[in-house]
């Protein structure tokens, strides 16, 4: 799954590029409008905890498709700045913490790692994350309807397109993966797709 994760690493970066590009020319308007969150919207995320819950469909496109998995997670206030200037926060992480539970009784998974937000407009964001998982799959699969996953510790990474719906509740589609990148015997991920409601308090 390494072509999977750099992959997913070049679109994140190819993200953060067409923002900076939709910026402006001038350096000076480049960082004033990739950090729009300071500037143009109370709806400030990055100092706050937010609980998110949601609905995926379970190993799509491999042989554990077919059921459904119930996500919960915790998002810590942004890490701080360790000397940056405040128009370079949004390249600081959120820590992450969560569940994958499936309710079929395949692989299910607990998670960790961090998140970055990427603002497009005020309401609209990206959020790349990436980070390890722990799951109780299995790693030499003798089920047809199981998956070979190679080793019990793993990496997590996803992306997820969110909107804000107002400055406490956020909707957010996302695509989640576990693979182990090639580091173990056998090399077969898991992806998850489905819909996540977040509460910030």
């Amino acid at each position: 799954m390494r072509r999977h994760l750099v992959s997913a690493a070049i679109g994140w970066i190819a993200a953060a590029c067409s923002v900076l590009m939709a910026s402006g020319a001038g350096a000076a308007d480049v960082t004033s409008n990739l950090l729009w969150w300071p500037q143009a919207t109370p709806l400030i995320e990055a100092n706050s905890f937010e609980a998110r819950f949601g609905a995926f469909a379970h190993g799509v496109g491999g042989k554990e498709k077919g059921s459904a998995d119930i996500n919960a997670e915790l998002l810590f206030p942004r890490l701080p700045l360790f000397g940056l200037p405040p128009e370079l926060a949004v390249f600081v992480p959120r820590p992450q913490v969560g569940v994958m539970i499936n309710t079929a009784g395949k692989t299910s998974y607990v998670y960790g790692g961090a998140v970055w937000t990427v603002n497009i407009t005020p309401r609209f964001f990206l959020e790349p994350m990436f980070g390890g998982v722990v799951h109780n799959g299995q790693t030499e699969a003798t089920d047809p309807d199981r998956v070979s996953l190679g080793c019990h510790v793993m990496f997590h990474t996803g992306l997820s397109a969110g909107f804000r719906i107002d400055e406490h509740w956020t909707l957010l589609a996302t695509w989640d993966h576990i693979s182990n990148a090639g580091s173990c015997s056998r090399n077969v991920g898991l992806n998850d797709y489905g819909l996540k409601l977040g509460y910030r308090f």
